[in-house]
């Protein structure tokens, strides 16, 4: 069985010390690294040359390769597997280096840093195409507040970002007409930076409609408490409503109860595509705060005018319970005769 001869592919004699066999071995890597070398036979060249490393730089290795050498001479033919274990896998960027470098040339690690661009060039096809492949940067999640009326009329609003990427960002974020309560907006391109020249992830905003003194919220209607007098709820009339943008009058029907709701159609919330929902006005009964002697006295002659109609409901009902009750005396005498 023939051998390689790893002194020449070292470009180093028999006699060559460890230092020698490292500074050639060095160069040689550096200038045949498929990375860097495109040529044919660099992939091949580069593997005889870390094997050949392997084995003369082990003191053992070396030894039992002079002794088969001497035996069976050079030659191209396979190697004894026994001489050695080095495992041909072209790795990437810092890989390499930490390989080559740290533990067969026994550069320290800030010393890879002298390769320049090897660091970044990847090997093997696949590696390649696993190390370059674009990757899309995290979105930043954000909250943003809006009131009901800036959803009504859609707005334009400011909002602080701090990501610990880009620092802290200010965006113009355009409100749409007719948001809703947890609504999403989102900006593409305003997040996290892309990986290996992947797309910026985005910029998602999470509404949140801050509750209204006024009005409550409902799909797109709008609900609201409207309070009235006993005297209102009695003969009806018009009640001021001041919408988000405009004034208006609601003619209240008459003989109201407390809690009924009255309909005011198109005149709530709006849709995305503008669609107006409607306006729910709740009724509630409420005595005045202050009452004056006249208004007093007034209500003392309801009262009254309520017990006289109470009396006479009374006594038509006594009556006719007691005419009720005669008629069936006079069938019980009947039946007797």
């Amino acid at each position: 069985m023939k051998y390689k001869n790893y002194y020449e592919i070292l470009n180093i004699n028999r006699k060559s010390t460890r230092d020698e066999i490292r500074n050639s071995f060095r160069k040689l890597a550096k200038k045949y690294h498929p990375d860097t070398n495109k040529t044919p036979e660099a992939e091949s060249m580069f593997k005889d040359i870390n094997e050949a490393y392997d084995v003369l730089t082990n003191d053992e290795k070396r030894r039992k390769y002079d002794r088969q050498v001497a035996k069976y001479g050079y030659g191209i033919v396979d190697t004894d597997s026994s001489l050695s274990n080095v495992k041909y896998e072209f790795k990437s960027g810092v890989n390499v280096i930490n390989d080559l470098l740290n533990t067969i040339l026994g550069f320290k690690k800030d010393d890879a840093q002298n390769f320049g661009d090897i660091n970044n060039a990847p090997s093997s096809k696949d590696e390649r195409k696993t190390k370059q492949k674009p990757e899309k940067g995290k979105d930043i999640i954000s909250n943003i507040e809006v009131s009901l009326e800036e959803g009504f009329f859609g707005t334009e609003k400011k909002i602080a970002i701090k990501s610990y990427k880009t620092g802290l960002n200010t965006f113009s974020v355009n409100i749409p007409i007719g948001i809703q309560n947890g609504d999403c907006i989102r900006l593409a391109a305003l997040g996290n930076p892309g990986k290996n020249g992947g797309k910026n992830g985005d910029l998602i905003i999470h509404v949140k409609l801050i509750p209204d003194n006024e009005y409550k919220i409902s799909g797109i209607n709008l609900k609201k408490d409207i309070f009235i007098s006993p005297a209102f709820a009695v003969v009806g009339g018009k009640y001021k409503i001041k919408l988000f943008e405009e004034t208006i009058f609601v003619s209240l029907p008459k003989h109201l109860k407390d809690g009924e709701i009255i309909k005011v159609e198109k005149k709530g919330y709006i849709s995305e595509d503008e669609i107006r929902g409607d306006l729910l006005l709740k009724v509630h009964i409420k005595m005045p705060d202050d009452i004056s002697e006249r208004e007093e006295k007034l209500y003392e002659q309801i009262l009254k005018m309520e017990r006289k109609k109470m009396a006479s409901e009374y006594f038509i009902h006594q009556s006719f319970f007691m005419l009720s009750s005669l008629k069936y005396v006079h069938i019980f005498y009947f039946l007797l005769l």
